[in-house]
Formats: structure tokens, sequence, C-alpha cells
């Protein structure tokens, strides 16, 4: 019977370890003239639909680099890594279609992208 009470011991502890640090994957404002970070890394976004303009992928953080593709408004992409802070962008690195490459989140007036729902 004790194994048991400590095996569910071990089992509590556990569970409220995995949900304090899932809860330290919020967000948090990191680029000093970026907007405050909003999205999620290993989760989904989407393009901004407030303008219909394309969002730009780049082969590496930074408006001097290369573009690659672009992002239709309203297309969701999956986040992998960032924020990397560049000029005055918070950069992410994403995958939409196969396609990998960096986008910035936003600038001071707005922001180009946005965390998709879940279940949408």
């Amino acid at each position: 019977m004790r194994l048991i009470a400590i095996g569910l011991f071990i089992v509590v502890i556990a569970v409220v370890a995995g949900t304090v640090l899932a809860q330290t994957d919020t967000p948090e404002p990191t680029c000093p003239n970026a907007p405050p970070t909003r999205l999620i890394v290993h989760e989904r976004a989407r393009v901004a639909t407030e303008d219909p303009r394309p969002i730009n992928v780049r082969i590496a953080p930074g408006t001097e680099n290369d573009r690659i593709a672009q992002i239709a408004s309203n297309e969701v992409f999956f986040v992998l890594e960032g924020p990397i802070c560049s000029e005055r962008y918070a950069w992410y690195s994403i995958d939409y279609k196969g396609t990998v490459g960096w986008i910035a989140e936003g600038d001071s007036t707005s922001y180009y992208v946005e965390v998709y729902p879940p279940g949408m």
C-alpha cells in the first residue's frame, strides 16, 4: 500500500511540474524595437487579415536577406523557432507548406501575423 501511495505522489508531482513548465511558454516581449511578442513556438499562426498584402518569407532573419516566398493573408503556417531580434522586428522561423524560412511578426504600428486559435 505504501508503494502505491509513493507512486501516486510521484505522478502528482510530475503533473504539477509539467503544468508549471507549460505555463512558462507564454510569449514575452524580447525585441526592444518590436511590438510585444505574441507568436508561440511549436504552434500554428496565420497571416493577419487586416492587411491584404502577403508577408515575405526570407532565407534568414533580416530585411537584407533574400525573399524565398510570400504567404497570403489568412494563410496558416507553423512556428519553428524564435524570436530573433533584428532591426525593428522580431523574426520567427516558420514552415509553410514545406517552405522553411523567416518572417517578421510585425512593426511598431501593426502585427503582420497572429496566433491561430486551436480548433480552427
